[in-house]
């Protein structure tokens, strides 16, 4: 397998979102072989059985030992329906308190699964136990499943506390943001990685048709199982598809567009090798949600929804949309030179939209300038913000943070008619109200 398609095939694993179901269904089908596997064991070594259980266990029948694995088993469901409430309230607060964005994250994480899968399989199989214990007319001591299940116990004990770790970074919006930093982190490093994106290696095909030529259009169509939402696509296999056919391919939404089932998808100018659609859109990754783990702009927008929520009148908590900030901050600090530094492709026969700088800037700050326009503790922070961006700029990147400054100063007249609240809403500062006089330092933007 070569590098492209190896970093396609990580791709697709990454950011394909696990169904929930697989993995509890699978510990509840072992937790039922085990319960059948550790009582044959029991019988099959009835003699150390005995021998354990009157060393340790000298006054312990197997009724009571029936009676301490129905308590594991009461204990269980007890924690199921504890994870199910967690799990049900994370999803609730994230959707209606924060983003869409988040609640894939949610359903990805793998603690909840393990947890809610490991405790049911602990309780079917402590329950079967004991039924078996119930039924039975053979007198055996069942000490190796009783050992096991205490094992279950202690391992759903962890999980527990796992679990609550958990849940408790989504309820705290800074654990949580942090999460999504990080996500967004990822995202940058696999989009856009230092050195800049070059051209991949030439291949022999044949002569392409010219630009002139009628394009075919091949439209979506039945919607993909998994979702209508592009979250990334495969450059290098359309590449290699386009130079094996002598086609020109131009695929036209682009990453976070939601396709309809009648839009275009490519635009193909046909070569003299033959194609077929399947060929294009198995280079192609759908989902639900466009989330903060598919590309840079989505854990922008990720970190704008929740800002967003903030600053709107039934929350109106501004500290929360200055820690957005923060973040947002952070990663248009880190995608800013590595734009500047992407190396131009030499022309290629696939092409596709790709965002600029100018659009990264609008996507992560020009609604929460406008939606916190009336406080100026958000006001401030964006200030501080262009001006900690434009420090890492290239001279044509600082353009549009001056072009928004720009806005922002003639906006303050009208909005804080004060003296004193126009020259406070002037000042760039780092932590939105810290001091009065905000940061000292002034970066390029506010140069003039």
């Amino acid at each position: 397998m070569t590098r492209g398609r190896w970093k396609w095939y990580l791709t697709r694993h990454r950011l394909r979102a696990p169904r929930f179901w697989p993995l509890p269904v699978t510990l509840l089908g072992a937790g039922l072989f085990l319960s059948w596997l550790f009582p044959l064991i029991d019988r099959e070594v009835t003699y150390y059985g005995d021998e354990l259980g009157e060393s340790f266990f000298a006054h312990l029948d197997s009724g009571s030992m029936a009676t301490l694995l129905s308590a594991v088993a009461g204990g269980m469901i007890t924690l199921t329906g504890l994870v199910f409430t967690a799990i049900t309230l994370a999803m609730q607060f994230g959707a209606s308190q924060l983003s869409v964005r988040v609640v894939p994250l949610l359903g990805q994480d793998a603690v909840m699964r393990w947890a809610m899968g490991t405790f049911m399989a602990t309780f079917v199989y402590t329950l079967m136990i004991s039924v078996r214990l119930a039924v039975s007319q053979e007198d055996y001591r069942p000490v190796i499943s009783m050992f096991f299940a205490i094992l279950l116990a202690v391992v759903c004990a962890a999980l527990f506390f796992a679990l609550v770790g958990r849940v408790t970074t989504v309820l705290n919006s800074g654990l949580l943001l942090r999460y999504l930093a990080a996500e967004g982190r990822k995202a940058v490093d696999r989009t856009h990685p230092n050195g800049g994106r070059t051209a991949g290696p030439a291949e022999d095909a044949a002569a392409p048709a010219p630009d002139h030529a009628e394009p075919v259009v091949i439209r979506l169509g039945t919607p993909p199982r998994h979702g209508q939402t592009l979250i990334a696509y495969d450059d290098h296999g359309l590449e290699r598809v386009a130079r094996r056919t002598g086609a020109r391919i131009q695929l036209v939404p682009v990453v976070g567009d939601f396709v309809a089932q009648e839009a275009p998808l490519f635009l193909v100018r046909p070569g003299a090798g033959p194609w077929v659609r399947r060929d294009l859109t198995r280079h192609l990754l759908f989902g639900t949600t466009y989330s903060a783990g598919t590309d840079p702009a989505g854990a922008l927008r990720a970190f704008v929804d929740i800002a967003l929520k903030a600053l709107s009148p039934a929350v109106n908590d501004p500290g929360r949309a200055v820690q957005c900030l923060d973040h947002i901050e952070d990663l248009l600090v880190m995608i800013a030179p590595r734009i500047a530094g992407r190396q131009a492709a030499a022309p290629t026969a696939f092409r596709h939209r790709t965002r600029s700088w100018a659009d990264y800037v609008c996507i992560a700050t020009d609604e929460i300038r406008h939606f916190g326009s009336a406080s100026m503790q958000v006001q401030r922070r964006l200030r501080a913000l262009y001006a900690t961006a434009a420090e890492v700029c290239t001279p044509e990147q600082v353009a549009p943070l001056r072009a928004r400054l720009a806005t922002m100063d003639a906006e303050v007249g009208a909005q804080w008619p004060q003296d004193l609240d126009g020259r406070l809403a002037r000042l760039p500062d780092s932590q939105g109200l810290g001091t009065e006089t905000g940061d000292t330092r002034n970066g390029p933007a506010h140069r003039h």
